[in-house]
């Protein structure tokens, strides 16, 4: 066998050894059989009561953008962290930064 045909026998094999745990590992996977899936309850996770999941549903459709969520598949948007930074006060902290050696500045 030429070293190119091995290499690539070796990454699939390779391949198939780091991403078939994952895929095993979720709740439901494919199955050879006739069912076709195969469930694994104990691979859930705790279950959250149903009171729970009907007031999540209902705050996140009283949000301005679910109607692009839920029809389009935009992403759903990042929550806001707090008041935003000026220029100013960004280009301060970055120098300060810099000085202190937490980032690096320029070439080393």
């Amino acid at each position: 066998m030429s070293s190119k045909r091995i290499g690539s026998a070796l990454a699939m094999v390779v391949s198939a050894v780091v991403l078939a745990p994952p895929t095993y590992a979720e709740p439901s996977h494919f199955a050879p059989t006739e069912a076709g899936v195969v469930y694994h309850p104990e691979h859930a996770g705790p279950t959250k009561p149903r009171a729970q999941i009907t007031a999540e549903l209902e705050a996140a459709q009283k949000h301005p953008f679910w109607t692009w969520a839920s029809r389009y598949g935009a992403p759903w948007p990042v929550a806001k962290s707090g008041p935003g930074k000026t220029r100013d006060e960004v280009r301060k902290e970055t120098l300060q930064a810099m000085r202190d050696g937490t980032i690096p500045s320029g070439e080393r």
